[in-house]
């Protein structure tokens, strides 16, 4: 049997031992792919829509299925259980905080209390210090707190009442929105802090941190994963425009079945297109023994990024030259906050928005301050040439810092991560180990032939460019 009748059969046993009664299998208007997701990282067991199927070759998949469109709005309409309100009870009644350890700071999450931001330093025989910001209070505990207040209110608590939804990984997320305000003070703003927390389904969630962002200054965006919206239909996932049959290798199987395998070589060719839905769409002929099969196949799109084209040393040479006389800055970051390190100039941290951009200073180059530095703190100095991974250098007199009122310093870490394919990459983090002072990470190709070159003070200078 051709091999893209073997795909095609597959997929209609599974709709059919679904039950999907409108499934069509000569409409081109509901797509469905197989997804090989490897094994389930959670118990199969009493797992809502999925079957157990096995190929010919004894391989055996759990295989989930997709919910229709109008399965979706049937259930959705008939439902007659808890409100959503109703079923967030159980979280916002328990007395369990959760957490997210992040490198410096632990943010903790109590579901009817507060979200609070902290790190704690311990010294032996000291009491421990703690360096805390409240990023939001639940409206009950802004309510508890000001109960003997003369008619106090608060802005407290917002529940949207109509389902919204948000893209996670190509997916429709519907959530349970909850505003969490009067946290502590933004000093750039002069306003509270506040938290936008947006519960989704999870059918293992405990209410536990999913993802967390800085929308705009001193405003979050954090997803929150919990079980007890998933009984309510309208808080189940949405399927995505091409709807995926998600099959996990079990008892041992691999990740996919040999045949799929041999289907994917790289002797297959490929031609594609995409629909104006975004949708691609892919001839693949299929060399089957004597037999050519053409086979159709939508997917998804995945982004890529394409290989950088090798631009010769000489132009290597001028991107390092730039660089060194601070012509050429370095930019990165995703979040609300981008970073920037001009080198023998500055570091900084800026967002544009609409009313222009907002730069914060991290610190500046001085040289002679470096040298003090380094002097002090001798680990860190470049190591052996042989074993140097990166160098670092220390930007100092930053601006003000409205915690500790002195100015910000920063320690650059310059690091070679060899990239073949993207010999120009540069990736940009910042970390905060205590208030307002930094470690700016910077990695780069680039920076692999450099760092050999740079002296005993992690210095590097034109005539470095030009022996390379």
């Amino acid at each position: 049997m051709a091999l893209h009748n073997i795909f095609r059969t597959f997929v209609y046993l599974l709709l059919f031992e679904r039950k999907i009664q409108t499934f069509n299998p000569f409409m081109d208007t509901e797509l469905f792919m197989i997804n090989w997701a490897g094994p389930l990282d959670i118990p199969t067991e009493n797992l809502d829509g999925s079957i157990v199927v096995m190929t010919k070759n004894q391989e055996k998949y759990q295989c989930i299925l997709p919910e229709s469109e109008e399965k979706r709005q049937e259930n959705s309409k008939n439902y007659n259980g808890p409100t959503p309100d109703e079923l967030m009870e159980a979280l916002f009644t328990q007395s369990a905080c959760s957490y997210r350890i992040e490198s410096y700071w632990t943010y903790e999450l109590c579901h009817s209390k507060y979200l609070r931001q902290y790190h704690e330093t311990k010294e032996p025989g000291k009491k421990p210090k703690i360096q805390e910001y409240f990023l939001g209070y639940h409206e009950r505990f802004l309510r508890d707190k000001n109960q003997n207040s003369d008619n106090s209110k608060s802005e407290g608590v917002e529940t949207v009442q109509r389902v919204k939804s948000k893209k996670i990984d190509g997916i429709e997320l519907p959530y349970y929105e909850v505003n969490m305000t009067d946290g502590t003070n933004c000093d750039l703003l002069n306003t509270p802090r506040r938290t936008r927390l947006l519960y989704v389904c999870q059918p293992d969630g405990h209410g536990e941190i999913y993802d967390m962002k800085e929308s705009s200054t001193c405003e979050y965006e954090i997803m929150v994963l919990t079980a007890v919206l998933c009984s309510h239909p309208d808080f189940r996932p949405k399927n995505p425009p091409v709807n995926q049959i998600q099959c996990h290798a079990i008892e041992s199987s691999p990740d996919k079945p040999k045949a799929v395998s041999n289907f994917e070589s790289p002797s297959t060719s490929i031609r594609h297109h995409t629909t104006n839905e975004g949708i691609v769409k892919e001839d693949i002929t299929l060399s089957d023994g004597d037999t050519i099969n053409k086979v159709k196949v939508y997917r998804t799109p995945k982004a890529t990024t394409p290989p950088t084209p090798a631009l010769g040393p000489n132009t290597d040479k001028q991107i390092l030259r730039d660089f060194l006389n601070g012509d050429y800055c370095l930019q990165g970051g995703t979040g609300w906050w981008k970073h920037e390190f001009c080198y023998n100039k500055h570091a900084r941290q800026y967002h544009d928005g609409p009313e222009g951009r907002q730069v914060i200073y991290l610190g500046h180059w001085n040289f002679q301050k470096h040298l003090e530095w380094l002097q002090k703190n001798p680990s860190k100095r470049p190591k052996e040439k042989d074993s140097r991974k990166h160098i670092s250098l220390l930007y100092t007199d930053g601006d003000i810092c409205d915690l500790t009122g002195s100015k910000r310093i920063t320690e650059v870490r310059l690091k070679c991560i060899p990239n073949e394919q993207h010999p120009h990459a540069v990736a940009l983090y910042l970390m905060e180990p205590s208030p307002c002072h930094y470690i700016l990470g910077i990695e780069s190709p680039l920076f692999c032939s450099l760092l050999v070159k740079a002296d005993d003070d992690g210095i590097f200078t034109l005539a470095d460019v030009e022996g390379l």
